[in-house]
């Protein structure tokens, strides 16, 4: 977990700093390479301190609490704290400490702390490491951070995972953040009724959305918003939208969804040319891809000139007379 904080920023001001889950390759006895994406907030913090000709400070921390560990992966909004969010979820403020030797506050129940700098324009080639999508990625240029300190517990623990092919222990993990990210997407995007990150493709390529929809076009400006609304969901290139009445996180359902809620020439939307992280192979150049949206809800209104299907539902009077029979039976479940 590395905490940056943005140029201008006093170390007090613990609201405006980043935490993000990013990797470190050791390089040297002080040296990591720290490997962030350029939307990620770490990207973000550096080139504010790169402008300013300035060297920015750095913590990576290895070992925290639960919820300081689960505020730092999650897909917030840029302007939501993940410090203020860990509060939330844990239910009381992280105690942060200040820093050795750079000038940043850092969780104070850390395994182990690693202080230092990263210097405007000095990289050094990262990898190939085996990533989340199940194929090694490229070797690319990012920021080397300079070591000055390694502080850590008595006895202390390395936290690490394993990464691989999905569904990995990291998209395990996602399905966690899959339900505490919810709240947040439904403050933004109330119809939003259940949103599921399929594990297998790599826990953000492909969201299944159910909606209550209530107007026409209602499944396309949801799927506007939400690859507008979250950096994190401008990597999603697949959309599905579905009804409220079908479970998104089972695909049976989804199934049923899209082969009678659908059709290909009217309820596909395609986007071109769009940010897209440069770890997905399939895209035409590094950075930019295509997006598919599919409107996998009802037609309504203006949305089809044909009167819609009924779905099928059982009686509840017979349901209820099933019910008896089994129970007089000693069958009933």
């Amino acid at each position: 977990m590395v905490v940056t904080r943005p140029h201008g920023s006093e170390p007090a001001q613990a609201a405006r700093y980043n935490l993000g889950v990013y990797r470190a390759q050791v390089i040297g006895r002080d040296r990591l390479i720290l490997r962030w994406l350029a939307h990620r907030g770490g990207a973000a913090h550096v080139r504010t301190w790169a402008q300013a000709g300035r060297s920015m400070p750095v913590a990576v921390v290895l070992g925290a609490d639960p919820a300081t560990l689960l505020a730092a992966a999650l897909p917030l909004p840029e302007t939501v704290s993940e410090l203020t969010f860990s509060g939330v979820l844990r239910g009381a403020r992280t105690e942060l400490v200040p820093a050795k030797t750079v000038r940043l506050l850092v969780p104070a129940q850390a395994e182990m702390v690693i202080e230092g700098w990263v210097h405007p324009g000095e990289t050094a080639p990262e990898g190939p490491f085996g990533d989340h999508t199940g194929y090694y990625n490229a070797v690319e240029p990012f920021p080397v951070m300079r070591v000055t300190a390694l502080t850590h517990r008595r006895d202390p623990l390395y936290l690490s995972t394993v990464t691989g092919r999905p569904p990995d222990e990291p998209s395990v993990i996602g399905e966690v953040f899959n339900d505490l990210a919810l709240p947040v997407i439904r403050a933004q995007i109330p119809e939003v009724r259940d949103l599921w990150l399929p594990p297998a493709a790599c826990s953000y390529r492909m969201a299944v959305i159910s909606i209550d929809k209530r107007y026409p076009g209602q499944a396309r400006r949801v799927m506007m918003a939400l690859w507008g609304m979250l950096p994190q969901f401008s990597y999603t290139k697949m959309l599905v939208v579905v009804d409220a009445d079908i479970d998104a996180r089972n695909w049976d359902d989804v199934a049923w969804a899209l082969s009678t809620r659908m059709d290909p020439a009217r309820d596909v939307t395609i986007l071109d040319r769009t940010p897209m992280d440069y770890l997905d192979f399939a895209s035409p150049v590094e950075g930019l891809a295509g997006k598919i949206g599919i409107d996998a809800t009802t037609k309504i209104g203006t949305e089809t000139a044909r009167d819609w299907g009924q779905v099928m539902a059982l009686d509840p009077v017979h349901e209820a007379r099933a019910a008896e029979l089994l129970a007089r039976r000693g069958l009933a479940r």
